[in-house]
C-alpha cells in the first residue's frame, strides 16, 4: 500500500485530530506506547517550553507532522513545566492494549480517551501541589466591564473545599481573591481587563467563560446550599456552577470529593487587601518574594500540611469574631500548660500525611499504592494524638478540653484496618506491575500467586515422581527465563532418559529437557501471573473505592488534625520567644506594652530587639491615647518598623495567635491599610508618587473607624510643598471624618504643628543619639517631635563621599540660617553651582567675598596679587581628596607662588 500524502491521514493522526478538537485549547498529550506525543502547533510549542527536540512525523510524505515526544515515566516534570508557564495540558491515554485492539471487531486502532485536563486551578499529583498552599480555581460572576456587586466561588479540586463569597463591590472581591490567591479564574472576557488590573502583571491564569451553567448544575449547587444552610444570589450560584462545571470537566468520569460548600463572609474577618499582605510581608518578602522573612515563617512550626494550610487560611484572614478568636486563644493557653505533652504532640503528629488531599486523590481515582500507605500511617497515629489529648485534658484543674483541641469520636479505624489487612507493608510507588496487595488478603490472589511463583508442591511432585520413573536420583526440576521449566539430567545419567523427554539445552556437564506435564504447568503458571495481576489490580481498585466511599470522615478528621497542629505550632512559637495573650474587646483601643516585630526579632536574635510601647484609640478622649500617632525621626531609625509591628501584633491577635508583647489590648479591627514604601509599577505605567497616592486614595474611600491605619512617608513622591499639603490634608481627614486609629510616619516636621490644633494627635518620634556629627539609632519611641532629620549623617553611614556630604552641611546651614529659605523656589537642576556662604542677591558689579578664609584677614584689601592667587588656590582644595604626595606637590607650589610674588 502507498504511502499517503500527508501524514495527517493516516488512522492514528484522525483520531488524534479528533480527540484535539474536543479541547482546542488544551495541549494534548497524546499516549503512543512508551511515550506521550505531541503534533502540529503543539508539539512546537511543547518542544520550546520544555526544551526537547522537535521532529516530523513521516518525514518521506508530503507535508510531514511536526513531532515532539517525552517519556511517559517522566510525565511529571514535563507536565509541572508546562503548568507553571500558564499553559492547558490535556492527558489521552490508550484505553487497551494493542493486542486487545487487534482481537476485537472494528479497526485496530488503539483506543485513546482523555482521562484528565491539568490546569494550574485544577492539580491534584502531589509533586505538581505547594503542600502548605491551597490550590484554588475561582469562578468570578459580575456585570459591565467595572463590575459593582460580584458573586465569588473558589474550590480547590486537591481538598474538596469549596467556597462562596458575595462582595458587594469590586475593591472586595480584589481583597479577597488576594486573600485566597486562586492559580486561575474563570471570568466573561469582558472582565478580563479589570481583573488584569486589579491584580496586577502577575494575574493567575485567566480562563474564558462565555456560557451561562446549565440548568441542572444550578440545581445541583443550590441543593449543596440548601444542605449546609448557605443563601446564594443568583451571581454567586452562577459563580459556584461555574466553577464546579469547568472542574469536573477537568477530570471526565471522576466525581470530585466536596467536603461542603461554605459561604466566606468578607464582614466577618479583618480586611486585608493585596497591599497590605504584600507591604507587611505576611506571606512573601518584599526584597525577593521569598517564604523566609514574612510572617508566615516567623510563626509556622506546624508539622503537617494540613496545618501549614490552616495556618496561612488563619493569618490572612483574621476573625471578627470574638468567640472565635478565644476559643483559639484558650486553646494555645491549655498547649502552654504543658510543655511536655505538647512536644509529644508535635512529635506525633510529623506522622501523619496530607489526609484530605489523599482522601480526594482517591475519590478521583489518582491515589498511588504508596500514598494509600501513607494514609494507613496516618490513621495508625490517631489512637496516640486522642490519648495525648485526653491526658491534657485530665491534667487541668476543672477537668474540660478546649474544643478545637478535640479530635472528635471518628478515628476511623474501620478504614485503618482495612487498609492494614489489604496493603503489604512497603506499597510500590505505582500499580501497573502489582505487589501491592498483602498474601492473605484474598484466597483467589493467593491461589494465583502460588501457581504464578512456580507452585513449589506441583514442581516438587513431579521431581520425585521423574527421579523414580527414570532412576536418575540427581535429576532436577529448574527454571530460567530463557528456556522457563525444565528438567536438568547429569551426562553421566543420559541413557536413562526416557524417549518422551524432548531436549531443549545442551550444557558441558547435562542435558536440559522438557515434558509435556511441566509445559502444561508452565503455561499454567504464566497464565496465573497475568491472572494474578488482574486479580491484585481489581482489588486494589475496591480498595481504594472504600476510602473514597470514607472521604468526607476523613476530611472532617483531617481537620481537626490540622488545627490541634496549628495550636500546637502557635503554643510552641508563644513559649520560645516569650509572646503573651492578648485581651480582645470591642472596644476601639489600641494599647501594647513592649511590643516587638516578630519577623525582626527573629532574625536578630533574642535580647537584641528593642521594644516600644503604643497607645491609640478610636475616636479618643483619654489624654495619654491619641488616635492618630505623628512618628518623625531619621531614616533608619525604626519609624517603619514600629508601625509595622503594630499592624503585626493586631492580625496576630485576631487571628487567635499570642503576641509579641509584654501585655497588648487589641479592639477589634474591621480593616488594616498600609501604605509603607513605594516603588514605580512598570506593569501599569504608574510612578512612585502615582502608586502612592492610588493606594492612599483606596484608604481614604474606605477606612472606617474601626480600621487600623499605617501611612508611610505621604507626599514624598512630589514637590516639597505639593507633598507637604497633601499629607496635611490626609492627616486632618484621618483624624477629623474618619477617626480611626492612625500612624502618620513624615519627615516634614511642619506635620508637627497639627498637634496643637487637633486634639487626637500626638507626636512621637524614635530617638538617636549624636555625639560628633555621628549617629546611633536607639529604635526607641518617645512623645514628641524629632528635633532633625539627620539625613546627612545618615548619609555618612550609607557611605556617601566625604566632599559630598560637607557640600551638604554647607547647603544645610544656608538654608537653616535663611528663615526664606523654605519658601524660595526649588532649586533648577541646570543652575550654576554657587558658594553657599555668598550672598543670593548680589549685584555682578559687587566685590567679590573670598570665603571665609579672607573674612577672618579682614577681607581681600591690603593683599598682593600673588598672596590673592594663593588663598584661592587653598580654598579651592579638599584636603580629603588628597594623597600625601599630592598633598606636598601642592604646599611646595604654593609656596613657590608666594616667593615668587614677593
Amino acid at each position: 500500500m502507498p504511502a499517503p500524502h500527508h501524514s495527517k491521514d493516516t488512522p492514528v493522526m484522525r483520531q488524534f485530530l479528533e480527540i484535539k478538537s474536543q479541547h482546542p485549547d488544551a495541549l494534548l498529550m497524546f499516549r503512543m506506547g512508551d511515550f506521550y506525543e505531541m503534533f502540529f502547533e503543539d508539539a512546537v510549542t511543547a518542544a520550546a517550553v520544555l526544551d526537547i527536540a522537535l521532529t516530523s512525523r513521516d518525514k518521506d510524505v508530503e507535508d510531514p507532522v511536526p513531532m515532539a515526544g517525552v517519556p511517559y515515566h517522566a510525565l511529571g516534570g514535563y507536565l509541572r513545566t508546562l503548568v507553571e508557564r500558564g499553559m492547558k495540558v490535556a492527558i489521552c491515554e490508550q484505553m487497551e492494549t494493542p493486542e486487545e485492539a487487534r482481537r476485537r471487531k472494528g479497526p485496530n486502532i488503539v483506543h485513546r480517551e482523555v482521562v484528565r485536563v491539568v490546569t494550574p486551578g485544577a492539580l491534584l499529583d502531589e509533586e505538581h501541589l505547594r503542600s502548605g498552599e491551597p490550590n484554588f480555581l475561582a469562578a468570578v460572576v459580575a456585570e459591565g466591564e467595572r463590575p459593582g456587586a460580584v458573586g465569588l466561588s473558589l474550590l480547590d479540586i486537591s481538598s474538596g473545599e469549596f467556597v462562596v463569597i458575595e462582595a458587594d463591590d469590586g475593591p472586595t472581591a480584589q481583597a479577597e481573591l488576594a486573600r485566597f490567591g486562586p492559580r486561575e479564574i474563570l471570568a466573561d472576557p469582558a472582565l478580563h481587563p479589570w481583573l488584569t488590573e486589579v491584580l496586577g502583571p502577575e494575574a493567575p491564569r485567566l480562563e474564558p467563560a462565555t456560557e451561562a451553567p446549565a440548568k441542572p448544575m444550578l440545581r445541583r449547587v443550590a441543593g449543596m446550599a440548601d444542605e449546609a444552610g448557605v443563601g446564594l444570589s443568583p451571581r454567586t450560584s452562577r459563580a459556584a456552577a461555574m466553577v464546579l462545571a469547568y472542574a469536573e470537566a477537568t477530570q471526565p468520569g471522576q466525581t470530585l470529593l466536596l467536603h461542603r460548600l461554605r459561604r466566606h463572609e468578607p464582614a466577618a474577618h479583618l480586611v486585608l487587601d493585596e497591599t497590605s499582605i504584600r507591604n507587611l510581608e505576611l506571606l512573601r518578602t518584599l526584597r525577593d518574594g521569598s517564604r523566609k522573612g514574612s510572617l508566615l515563617w516567623a510563626i509556622d512550626r506546624t508539622q503537617t500540611s494540613m496545618g501549614a494550610r490552616t495556618l496561612r487560611a488563619w493569618l490572612v484572614a483574621p476573625s471578627r469574631d470574638l468567640e472565635v478568636i478565644r476559643a483559639r486563644h484558650d486553646g494555645i493557653e491549655a498547649l502552654l500548660s504543658e510543655p511536655g505533652l505538647r512536644g509529644e504532640l508535635q512529635s506525633r503528629l510529623k506522622d501523619v500525611r496530607d489526609v484530605v488531599r489523599l482522601a480526594a486523590r482517591a475519590r478521583l481515582g489518582t491515589v498511588t499504592p504508596r500514598e494509600l500507605g501513607a494514609l494507613r500511617a496516618s490513621l495508625a497515629a490517631l489512637p496516640a494524638l486522642a490519648r495525648l489529648v485526653a491526658e491534657l485534658a485530665q491534667r487541668r484543674t476543672d477537668g474540660r478540653l478546649p474544643a478545637l483541641l478535640d479530635l472528635g469520636d471518628d478515628l476511623l479505624p474501620d478504614v485503618h484496618d482495612d487498609l492494614a489487612r489489604t496493603l503489604v507493608d512497603d506499597p510500590p510507588a505505582h500499580g501497573r506491575d502489582g505487589g501491592m496487595i498483602r498474601d492473605g488478603a484474598d484466597p483467589e490472589l493467593d491461589e494465583q500467586r502460588r501457581l504464578r511463583d512456580g507452585g513449589r508442591e506441583a514442581l516438587a511432585a513431579i521431581e520425585t515422581r521423574e527421579r523414580e520413573r527414570t532412576a536418575i536420583p540427581s535429576l532436577k526440576v529448574q527454571h530460567n527465563r530463557v528456556f522457563g521449566y525444565f528438567l536438568e539430567v547429569p551426562k553421566a545419567h543420559l541413557s536413562r532418559v526416557p524417549k518422551d523427554y524432548v531436549r531443549k539445552q545442551t550444557l558441558a556437564g547435562a542435558e536440559r529437557y522438557v515434558t509435556e506435564e511441566l509445559a502444561g504447568h508452565e503455561a499454567k503458571v504464566l497464565g496465573a501471573q497475568a491472572q494474578a495481576l488482574v486479580r491484585e489490580q481489581a482489588l486494589f481498585l475496591e480498595l481504594r473505592g472504600r476510602v473514597s466511599a470514607a472521604g468526607e470522615r476523613l476530611c472532617r478528621v483531617g481537620e481537626r488534625l490540622a488545627v490541634l497542629d496549628v495550636l500546637c505550632g502557635l503554643a510552641e512559637v508563644a513559649a520560645r520567644h516569650d509572646y503573651c495573650r492578648p485581651e480582645l474587646c470591642a472596644e476601639p483601643v489600641l494599647r501594647i506594652e513592649q511590643g516587638r516585630h516578630p519577623v525582626v526579632e527573629r532574625m536578630l536574635g533574642a535580647g537584641c530587639f528593642v521594644p516600644n510601647d503604643t497607645r491609640l484609640r478610636a475616636q479618643g478622649a483619654a489624654p495619654d491615647e491619641a488616635r492618630l500617632w505623628l512618628v518623625t525621626g531619621p531614616n533608619m531609625g525604626g519609624k517603619s518598623t514600629v508601625m509595622r509591628q503594630v499592624a503585626l501584633v493586631v492580625i496576630l491577635a485576631q487571628m487567635g495567635a499570642y503576641v509579641p508583647a509584654a501585655t497588648a489590648t487589641v479592639g477589634l479591627c474591621d480593616r488594616v491599610f498600609t501604605r509603607v514604601g513605594a516603588a514605580d509599577d512598570l506593569g501599569r505605567g504608574d510612578s512612585t508618587f502615582m502608586v502612592e497616592m492610588r493606594e492612599t486614595a483606596h484608604i481614604l474611600a474606605h477606612a472606617s473607624s474601626q480600621s487600623l491605619v499605617l501611612l508611610d512617608e505621604i507626599g514624598r513622591g512630589t514637590a516639597t510643598f505639593d507633598g507637604l499639603s497633601l499629607a496635611w490634608a490626609i492627616a486632618e481627614h484621618l483624624h477629623d471624618q474618619v477617626g480611626c486609629r492612625t500612624m502618620f510616619a513624615t519627615h516634614y516636621h511642619e506635620l508637627c504643628a497639627l498637634e496643637t490644633t487637633l486634639a487626637g494627635v500626638h507626636n512621637v518620634h524614635v530617638t538617636v543619639h549624636e555625639q560628633r556629627g555621628r549617629i546611633v539609632f536607639l529604635h526607641q519611641v518617645q512623645p514628641g517631635p524629632a528635633g532633625r532629620s539627620y539625613g546627612i549623617q545618615v548619609g555618612r553611614l550609607a557611605g556617601l563621599p566625604a566632599r559630598v556630604l560637607r557640600r551638604a552641611g554647607r547647603i544645610l546651614e544656608r538654608l537653616e540660617a535663611d528663615p526664606h529659605a523654605a519658601g524660595a523656589p526649588q532649586l533648577d537642576l541646570f543652575t550654576p553651582r554657587v558658594d553657599p556662604m555668598a550672598p543670593d542677591d548680589a549685584p555682578e558689579d559687587a566685590p567679590k567675598d573670598h570665603g571665609p578664609v579672607r573674612a577672618r584677614l579682614g577681607g581681600s584689601s591690603g593683599l598682593d596679587p600673588a598672596a590673592h592667587d594663593v588663598l584661592s588656590a587653598l580654598e579651592r582644595l579638599d584636603p580629603d581628596d588628597l594623597s600625601p604626595r599630592q598633598a606636598h606637590d601642592q604646599l611646595r607650589a604654593l609656596v613657590d607662588r608666594l616667593r615668587g610674588g614677593a
